[in-house]
Formats: C-alpha cells, structure tokens, sequence
C-alpha cells in the first residue's frame, strides 16, 4: 500500500468520525460492539428462518408440532431477550460504553445462557445447535483482549452445556423428546459425557483458535495503527505543504505547514473551495492538471500560486498524485513547498544579472538582448533602429569633488530624465559610470532621431538639485543606425561610440551621427591617446602665447598661454583634439600645471628681459578647479618663480564653474583673496545668471568667439554680444571679446563699449621667442591690468 492510499484511509477515519479524540480503546470496543450486534443480528436471522421452517415442516409431518406452551414460551421469551439487548447495544452503545468491560462479559454470558435454553428446548442432548457455543467464543474472543478472560469464557459454555444435560439427566429440567432420537440417549451416561466432552474439547479448540487470530488480528491492527499515526505525525510536522482535495475541490486535509504559511486553521481551509484559495493566474492550469491526474497521466514538478488569508501571493511548487484505493472515490494528494523567498531571490538574482542597481536601468547584457530583439523587429517590419551613445560631460570633476554619494544621486536623477524622454517601447540603458544607452525602435526619420537628442540636451540642460547643490550637467550624444552602419550589433555601439567621442570633440553638449570619416579620427585618437601618457615627459608639449588688447587705447594687457603638441609622428596637433583625451585620462591634471608653471616661469622670464609688466593668462581645466590642493599648487607655482599674484590671470570656461556654482564661489573667492585675476572663459554657452555672477569674484568675462564671428551679419548673435558687453558693465567686470578677425567686428565691439578684444586680427598665437620681437614691432605697448 502507498503512503498516500494510507493517508487517505486515515483520512476517511477521520471523515467518519471513527478516530479517538480522547479515549481510542474505548472508541474501539464500541465499533467491536457494533460490529457484534451486527452480526448477532444475522445470526438470529439465521436461527429464526431455521425455526421457522423446522417448526412448519413437523407441524404438518406425522409428528406434529412437538413443543409445549410452556417450551414455546421459553424459547420465544429467550429470542426476544436476545432482541431486547441487542438493540439496546445499538441504539444506546454511547450511554452504556462507559463500563465497557462489565458490558462485554454480560452480552457474552448472555448470549452463552440464551444458547443454552435454545439447545434445551431443541433437544438438549439430542440438539443441533450446540455449534452456536463455537460462534459465542469467536465473539468472546473478538471482543475480550485477555486470554484468561476468553478461556473463561469458554469454560462457562462448556459448563452451561454440561449442566443442562445434568439437570435433563436427573429428571431436574424435562427433556424435550425429539423425532427420530431415541428417548434413551438422554438417560444414557456414556452418550452424554461423550457429548459433553466433544462439545466441550471443540469449545476449547475454538477459544484457542480464536484467541491466537484475534491476538494476531490485533497485533496487526495495532502496527497499521501505529503507522498511520506515525504517518499522520509526519504529514502534519512535515516542513512541506501538503493537503488533500477531493474531486469537486474540497480540501480534505492540510497539515500544519500549509496552514502556517496560508493562514487558514484546518477549519477555515474546509469551508472554502481549493479553486478559490488558487490565484487566476494558476488556476486554468490547476484544473488542467486535476484533470490529467485523475485520468492517470503521471504529471511532473507544478508550479502555481495560492492566495494566502492575508492576501499574500505564495509561490509553490510540487507534484500531484490521485488515490484510488478500495473503490472509494478518488481523492487527490498535493505534495508542495513554497518557493516564493527562492523566487524572489531569483527575480533578484535576474535583475542584478540584467539591471543596474544604482538606476536600475537595463545593464549592458539586457541592452544588448533588447537591440537583438529590435533588430529583429526592424527586420519584419522593414524599419530603422537607433543606438544613441551618450556619455556625460565632465562628471568626474563632481564626483571626485563633492563624492561618489552625490555622483550617484546626479546619476540616478540623470537616468530619470533621459526615461521621461523616450517612448516605452524605447529602452535606455546604462552601461557603465556615466556612460548611457538608447534603442529606439521603429526609426522611419533620421530627422527623428536628431529631434530627440536634441530634446535629451534640452532636457539634461536644467540644473540638478540634489541636497544644497545645484549642479549643471551636459553631454555627448553619438548615432548609429541599423541597417544603415552595419549589420553587427557589436560594430554598431562601437560606432555610436565612435560618433559620440567625435561630438566631444565639436565641443561637447551636441548629436553627432556616426558616418565613416569618423573612424580615422577613432584611429587617431587611439594613436593620440597612447602617444599622450608620453608626451610631457619627451617635452612635446609646447607653450604658445596670443596678446589681449585694449580696444580704446590698443595697448597690449595681457598673454593668453595656449598649449601646443608637437607630436613626432602627426606634426602640431590643437588643444582641441588632445585635451578632451586628457581629462578622460586624467593627465590634465599634470599637464594643466605644468602650462601653468611654463606660463609663470616665461613671464618673469619677460620681465627679467626687461619687457613692460603684463598679465599671463593661463586656462584652467574643470578637473584642475575641483582639485583640493588648487590653492597650494598656484601658491607654490608662483612662489617658485618668483612672479607676483596680481600678474597671473586664470581662464574658467562658464560651464565648469557652473556645474557647482556653491563650490565655485568658495574657490574663487580664495583665488580672489590670493590676487590672480580670474576671467569666466567662453562665456555664453553656458547657464550663468545675473544672480550666480554677482556671487563670483571675477575681473573678466570673456564673450565666446561663436558670438563674434557672426556679430556683423547675425542679429541673434549681435544681441547677445550686446547683452553680454552691457551686462558685464553693470556689474563693473572687464568685458573681452575673442576670435576677432575683422575690422568690422571691431568696430561693433567698440561702438558697444567692449574693453579688450583677441584674435587673429592683432596677432595668431606664437611661441615665447617670439613675443619679444612681435611687442616691438607692434610698438611696446603694454598696459598693465
């Protein structure tokens, strides 16, 4: 037998009530007792037929009917006491159980004694009844436990028996004369003690029977009890769900695990249908798998979802079996365990696999899994697929600044903004430090695709709040197209990557779209980039200089230091094409002091020479300001050669000090208290305010050479050269243009009241030894800031 069909069986006792909730022998003795009083009746069934058809056959035989009243009354008087109490052990068992044992001997001896007036008014002696007193042994036996007491028992019918013939014998009790029986036997002593003795030895061979198969009976009954309390012990300390469901969903049975982690007591989870406690979400597949079952297909690992009490989703997983035993109806046994904390930490597991945990945006391998299925979609439906790579513009100089903790917030804020401006069929990624991803689907416009870079930019272009900090961020967007670049998907994000390091090189904060000239610059920059790590210590880099001059009086105010490469291989190469690659490198910051200490040492240099007193301007990378040894770096500078504060002037380009405008108001104002002339660089292109200008101490703005060029035929541009010039007055701060080419621009600076303008129109930049000879052809004029 299957444990299951044990368990169902233990589980119908206890449908049925037969289980002892508190006395199991008691329970016991009153099923033996009913089990007798059942078959008692049949017995007298039998016994009455037999009468009534031996009492008919010799009524109308030559016999006749040979009983007399007084003997028709004692045998009728004698069933009915049989009747009598065997009713009352079935109907009123629960009043009477509790003297159980008196009980057991008192049906027994009464049964013996009622066995006893039927052999007399049978014949006595001649009678063939006595067997009845081999079945009242196998009663004594079914339902006494102690040997003795069945050995007892069977001495009292054999004595009964040798008693009646006793009494028949000596004339006590008349003898009931029988057909075709001598009269003499029941005065014959050898035929009666023989009787005697036969029914005596076959009582006690029947009581010796009975006792060994009861005790047998019993001893096995016991084990299979025993194990099914052991069974039903486990079922319910069992740390697996386990219950039993019939046919129409009635739960059965639960053990304790499974009501510990639904919340139903065994009651409440009676009271409610299986289905119901199923969440829809398993549930057609549940009734699937009930009817599979129950055909007899042999079913594999299930997994569904129950609805807790409480409301909680517990996630399950397990196998079911159907028994069939004894013909009863099928009942269906789950055997499960919850899984939810495992499914959950699974879920977790996908995420971390496939997330990225700071903003939880798909990481590199999910975004690579979404762009195959975008490729394959672009396939079926015959359209474009955008990779748009996008890279923040000097983030590194906030995060080394003001610590990782903010970094990690302005990124987490960042990602927010770039999902508000995709569609939700897009997928933004990110795919390391401040480097992001897009897939956008279904591109029938390259047009499109710009719109919404732009709108990027635009939208990153807000300041950032994050605790007392406002913070501005810009960046890098490149474009790669599918099929357009390439079939590869890998050939794909390397050109999106190509085209975003070539915006950066435009000057940052733009789109670029990824086109094959591109990938020259890609093999340049990687020769740059190797070259780079060499360069200042094979003194490669060169330091050239261009004048500011004095638009009223023409004057000479000042020499912008400007960094020059002088590469072995690829000739001069612009800071514009190798300073982006120091600072994604880091070297700017060794290279920044060195232009700064080359800058200070050529202008005692020139005052040595004797060369009038003038400013030397020096640029001042964005990751050089977040530096938190600046201070001491400039004073030790300049106190190593020996130039005085007042003629070193730093250039900050507007975007740097805008990024954290609180830090850079505490930084200039000690580079203030120290004297360096400080000059906002390419102003205009970034995100100043009156209000943030009147918090920083600085001498200069410098107008963005982007507005200049065009100031003579472009209105916007002339207007906001203008309101640069106009404010820069109102707060009393120097205002110089650059990238002054022409007489014309010239003349517009001046005809606004702009007070010192650059550019090729006075000078291009030239090498130091140069500049001597260029301030006396020009005339030697210098006029100190």
């Amino acid at each position: 037998m299957d444990w299951f069909d044990a368990a169902t069986r233990r589980l119908r006792s206890v449908a049925e009530g037969l289980k002892a909730p508190e006395n199991q022998e008691l329970e016991e003795v009153k099923s033996r007792t009913l089990i007798v009083v059942r078959t008692r009746w049949i017995l007298l069934l039998f016994v009455g037929l037999y009468c009534l058809l031996a009492g008919s056959f010799f009524y109308f035989s030559r016999f006749g009917f040979f009983l007399s009243p007084s003997q028709q009354v004692l045998l009728f008087a004698a069933l009915s006491a049989v009747v009598s109490y065997n009713l009352l052990l079935q109907f009123g068992i629960e009043r009477i159980a509790c003297c159980f044992r008196f009980l057991n001997f008192l049906q027994i001896i009464l049964d013996l004694v009622l066995v006893t007036v039927l052999i007399h008014t049978s014949g006595g002696a001649a009678s063939w009844f006595w067997p009845v007193y081999l079945i009242v042994t196998i009663e004594a036996a079914f339902l006494i436990e102690e040997r003795r007491d069945v050995w007892f028992v069977g001495l009292c019918g054999g004595a009964l028996y040798g008693e009646i013939l006793s009494l028949e014998y000596f004339g006590l009790v008349p003898n009931v004369r029988m057909p075709f029986v001598e009269q003499k036997l029941h005065h014959d002593p050898l035929y009666l003690v023989l009787t005697w003795l036969w029914v005596s030895l076959l009582n006690a061979a029947m009581v010796a029977i009975a006792s060994y198969l009861m005790t047998v009976i019993r001893r096995e009954t016991v084990a299979v009890r025993d194990g099914e309390e052991r069974l039903s012990t486990f079922l319910d300390t069992a740390n697996d769900l386990i219950l039993s469901i019939s046919p129409d969903g009635r739960v059965l049975y639960v053990n304790e695990a499974w009501q510990r982690t639904l919340g139903y007591s065994a009651e409440e989870a009676a009271a409610v249908s299986f289905f119901d406690i199923i969440h829809p979400s398993s549930r057609e597949q549940c009734c699937s798998e009930f009817k599979r079952v129950f055909s007899g297909d042999a079913l594999g690992p299930l997994e569904a979802v129950f609805t807790a009490k409480d409301g909680r989703l517990v996630i399950v997983e397990g196998n079911l079996t159907c028994s069939d035993s004894s013909g009863d109806s099928p009942v269906i046994w789950s055997i499960c365990r919850d899984i939810t904390d495992r499914k959950h930490a699974e879920e977790q597991l996908y995420r971390l696999a496939h997330h990225d945990t700071l903003t939880g945006l798909p990481n590199r391998i999910l975004f690579m899994d979404r762009l195959q299925q975008a490729k394959a979609l672009a396939n079926r439906y015959q359209h474009q697929v955008a990779i748009l790579f996008l890279d923040l513009d000097r983030f590194k100089i906030i995060n080394d600044t003001l610590g990782h903790p903010i970094g990690d917030r302005l990124l987490q804020q960042v990602a927010h903004r770039i999902v508000g401006c995709v569609r939700e069929v897009d997928t933004v990624a990110r795919i390391g430090g401040d480097e992001f991803t897009i897939i956008l689907v279904n591109v029938d416009n390259p047009e499109d695709v710009k719109k919404m870079g732009q709108k990027i930019l635009k939208t990153l272009a807000a300041p950032f709040l994050i605790d007392t900090y406002e913070l501005f961020v810009t960046t890098s967007i490149g474009v790669s197209l599918y099929p357009t670049d390439g079939e590869s998907l890998d050939h794909l994000v390397k050109k999106a990557d190509i085209a975003m390091y070539y915006a950066k090189g435009e000057g940052r904060n733009n789109v670029q779209f990824y086109s094959p000239r591109m990938d020259e610059n890609a093999d340049k920059r990687l020769l740059l980039e190797t070259s780079l790590r060499k360069a200042l210590d094979n003194r490669e880099f060169r330091v050239y200089y261009q004048p500011k001059v004095d638009i009223v009086t023409k004057k000479i105010t000042a020499m912008e230091a400007l960094i020059r490469w002088e590469h072995p291989l690829l000739g001069l190469v612009s800071p514009g094409e190798f300073i982006p690659l120091a600072e994604e490198t880091g070297l700017i910051i060794p290279i920044g002091e060195w232009v700064l200490r080359a800058a200070c040492m050529q202008n005692r240099q020139w005052l040595r020479q004797g060369l009038p007193q003038m400013r030397v301007a020096v640029n001042l990378s964005g990751y050089q300001f977040q530096q938190k040894n600046l201070l001491e770096t400039i004073r030790g500078i300049l106190g190593e050669t020996g130039l005085s504060a007042d003629l070193l002037e730093l250039e900050i380009t507007e975007s740097v000090i805008m990024q954290n405008p609180d830090f850079a108001v505490s930084v200039l104002n000690q580079l203030r208290d120290l004297g360096v002339h400080i000059s906002i660089d390419d102003f205009g292109t970034g995100y100043s305010s009156l209000a943030h200008l009147k918090r920083f101490s600085v001498n200069t703005l410098k107008i963005d050479k982007s507005f200049v060029r065009d100031v003579e035929i472009n209105s916007a541009d002339a207007a906001i050269t203008t309101a640069i010039i106009a404010m820069g007055n109102s707060l009393n701060l120097k205002v110089i243009a650059e990238g002054v080419e022409t007489e014309g621009q010239l003349s517009f600076l001046s005809d606004n009241n702009c007070d010192e303008v650059q550019g090729y129109l006075f000078s291009t930049p030239m090498p130091a030894d140069k500049v001597a000879g260029f301030m006396r052809e020009y005339g030697g004029m210098v006029e100190a800031g």
